[in-house]
């Protein structure tokens, strides 16, 4: 199990997005000659559920990661998507650090509902629950691929903060 949202996670992503074939070829032409990466921010990260873990080693790497990447309780990734693959992707302490075409800002439950597979980010954003920046066409036209990245990211055994008290 892997802790949401941290840098190993992503790790996991990254290489789930990228052994994707389906994702391949629904993102083929993604980010071709225009910018394709996304932010995600996680707003209402519960934070405050750090001090009720248990001593230990758990306890001591998500306090590491929260002076280190949490901004409040935001946390922002990026995520660099070209013509169906994943470039990388990474925590980052400050969204300016990165040119992006896209956001998709959301609270944790949603980015939770999303990271489970129990609501895709279309419904999400459509239902108000998410708000996404960006090119609306570039989207509508890649559905399929932003739909499958949501797909991927239900397949990545997480641990989430407020379900480890």
């Amino acid at each position: 199990m892997v802790p949401f949202p941290t840098p190993e996670w992503l790790e996991e992503y990254v290489k789930k997005l990228n052994e994707s074939k389906e994702l391949e070829e629904a993102g083929k032409g993604w980010g071709v000659g225009w910018n394709g990466d996304f932010l995600f921010q996680i707003d209402k990260v519960p934070v405050e559920k750090i001090e009720q873990l248990p001593e230990g080693d758990l306890k001591k790497y998500m306090k590491e990661m929260v002076s280190k990447y949490v901004s409040g309780t935001t946390v922002y990734t990026w995520i660099g998507l070209k013509d169906g693959k994943c470039t990388g992707a990474r925590v980052v302490k400050d969204p300016n650090e990165v040119q992006v075409g896209f956001k998709l800002i959301g609270d944790y439950d949603s980015w939770k509902k999303l990271a489970k597979g129990e609501a895709d980010a279309t419904k999400l954003v459509l239902t108000g629950k998410m708000k996404l920046q960006g090119d609306m066409s570039k989207i509508m036209r890649y559905i399929k691929a932003t739909q499958l990245m949501g797909k991927i990211a239900s397949q990545i055994p997480t641990e989430f903060l407020d379900e480890m008290v």
